[in-house]
């Protein structure tokens, strides 16, 4: 890559697509983090599982994220990534026709298997065309497509559920998702080289020595691995965790079921959704932003531990017995750092992915951030039924804290340092 240049014409070719249909796959998911809690009636559930609801795509991603990552070495890339673009269509559609929790159930856990074939095959092509120079900026343009999702589809879905309702707006957020699929299917390419891929002939349980190699790659990175996968941990049960999954409920209890701004009534769900969408604008600017400093400075551990910083000022915020102002002013906080610690942790570890082993791995880092948003709900609502949810956020603070902890303890061994 020369200078001045930030992608190179394969690299683009490879993002367009990608971002885009990846971002459009978010609609129905988003949709149900933002108005679920308020629609209760309607779904003949229970408060009480909402939280299990939200958060049963995550738990099936935790053995997931590493089964999608050994097909995709295995496999290529391409048709298991418009395998689940397909998937996550069917699944916001069957939110339409689903009443009681063993349907919705159903609907969320085909969610889950359809992001895990997404995600995990999503930076899986970053990987292959990327280097350590620029693999910053790739995952950063990809983290802001991300966002981009996040904003669009909790507007759009608060917005269509507040209009039309429930059912028939997660079809419209169908019909979205399928515009993304439409466009991967004419223009995605196959990024990993033919050569690459291993015979079919070798499709079977891997030998012992396969096995130790394996887990060399994770013993060589012992402390900086570890501080990494539980800094992304934290960030997801944080973030798209807790704050994502609550938000909805925050408003509700501060302001009851509608808002009167600038003499206009606003539904909650509109709010939530317009919350969360100035969440994923504001982590759009703050991804790119963070891949370019970690590619600048060579080093990528001074972005996560600002990001860290952040996010705890911003969930301090929402703790505060403050006013209406410390909402937007926490998620925005919160936001920024997020978006700043997913790029430069997947750039950290995608440094170290190389050979036929990338997809495994960042299969594994997904897990952890998986496990992270599956028990940031759990935990979330749970507490809820005890106690004000500004001491919930307090708590994600405090293991915000920790995760400062962990970045010490990992620079402290420089000879292994990630750079």
């Amino acid at each position: 890559m020369g200078p001045g240049v930030i992608l190179t014409r394969p690299q683009l070719r490879l993002l367009l697509p990608l971002g885009v249909s990846m971002a459009l796959s978010l609609t129905g998911d988003l949709t149900m983090y933002s108005v679920l809690a308020n629609e209760t009636d309607v779904l003949g559930i229970g408060l009480g599982v909402v939280g299990i609801l939200l958060s049963a795509n995550r738990l099936i991603r935790i053995p997931g994220n590493i089964l999608a990552g050994g097909f995709y070495d295995r496999l290529g890339r391409r048709p298991l990534y418009l395998t689940g673009l397909t998937l996550g269509i069917l699944s916001t559609l069957s939110y339409s026709l689903a009443r009681g929790f063993w349907p919705l159930l159903g609907g969320r856990v085909l969610w889950g298997i359809s992001w895990s074939l997404i995600n995990v095959g999503g930076y899986s092509m970053i990987l292959d065309i990327s280097t350590a120079a620029d693999r910053g900026r790739m995952t950063g343009l990809y983290q802001m497509a991300f966002m981009l999702g996040l904003t669009i589809s909790p507007l759009l879905g608060g917005t269509l559920t507040d209009a039309l309702g429930f059912r028939l707006a997660v079809r419209w957020c169908a019909a979205v998702s399928a515009i993304g699929l439409v466009l991967a299917l004419v223009a995605l390419p196959e990024t990993r080289p033919p050569g690459d891929l291993p015979p079919r002939t070798r499709w079977r349980s891997p030998t012992r020595q396969q096995v130790t190699a394996w887990l060399g790659i994770w013993q060589r990175m012992d402390r900086q691995l570890m501080a990494v996968t539980y800094l992304y941990l934290v960030t997801f049960f944080v973030n798209g965790g807790v704050l994502v999954s609550t938000v909805s409920l925050y408003l509700k209890q501060r302001w009851g079921e509608s808002v009167v701004l600038a003499g206009a009534v606003i539904g909650v769900a509109s709010l939530a959704g317009a919350m969360l969408a100035m969440r994923a604008g504001l982590g759009m600017l703050a991804g790119p932003l963070a891949g370019f400093l970690s590619d600048r400075l060579h080093n990528r551990w001074p972005v996560i531990w600002g990001a860290i910083l952040l996010a705890m000022a911003g969930f301090g915020v929402l703790a505060l017995p403050a006013g209406t102002w410390a909402v937007p002013v926490g998620v925005a906080l919160a936001a920024l750092s997020t978006a700043g610690l997913t790029t430069a942790i997947a750039a950290l570890v995608g440094d170290r992915a190389v050979g036929q082993r990338q997809g495994l791995i960042m299969g594994g880092l997904a897990t952890a951030g998986d496990l992270g948003s599956a028990l940031g709900p759990l935990v979330a609502y749970a507490l809820a039924v005890a106690v004000d949810l500004r001491w919930v956020y307090l708590l994600c603070a405090v293991g915000l804290a920790s995760g400062l902890v962990g970045v010490a303890v990992a620079r402290s061994n420089p000879q292994r340092a990630f750079k």
